[in-house]
């Protein structure tokens, strides 16, 4: 990785604490994955997590920013919401099936749309209305520094909430 492991981490945690998410938001564990977590989880989906993914779920083991959810690698305790993680996954896996490669959702978020991560990295979402396979950004840094919390914020949440960025100070 030619560019800062930790730059888009911090970039979130300037989100975080810079009061721009709705009341109640955001909503992080208080620690993140370990590495047997991490490992247990490219095993479950056949394919190793890029390291910015990793460092993501080893920081925070997934997040609830307000408008998207990151998903974390945790065990579910109980059992209505097992099976309705169950039914989810079932429809997750016939989306997914329509997509080249083995992608990993790793996000959705208010709209409806569901991100994944690409084996080469990139990252791409769904649409609520499924018009296809949409890539975003080069790897999960670029996702979150620059189009959620960043020069290309206007793309995901409009003009207003990369101004509300600016004013902040996070961009």
């Amino acid at each position: 990785m030619k560019d800062n492991m930790l730059d888009y981490l911090q970039r979130i945690e300037r989100v975080i604490n810079s009061g721009v998410l709705d009341q109640g938001f955001p909503r992080v564990p208080k620690s993140g994955a370990d590495q047997m977590m991490v490992e247990a989880e490219e095993e479950k989906l056949n394919r190793p997590l890029s390291d910015y993914h990793k460092q993501f779920l080893k920081h925070w083991n997934g997040a609830n920013l307000d408008f998207i959810r990151i998903y974390g690698v945790h065990e579910t305790e109980n059992e209505f919401i097992k099976e309705l993680a169950k039914e989810y996954k079932e429809w997750v896996e016939d989306i997914i099936s329509k997509i080249e490669g083995n992608p990993i959702l790793f996000a959705d978020d208010a709209g409806g749309n569901m991100y994944f991560e690409l084996e080469d990295g990139r990252i791409a979402y769904i649409d609520s209305e499924f018009s296809g396979l949409n890539v975003i950004a080069t790897d999960m840094r670029d996702f979150f520094l620059n189009f959620l919390f960043g020069e290309r914020a206007d793309q995901y949440l409009g003009a207003d909430w990369k101004q509300e960025l600016k004013q902040k100070g996070i961009i």
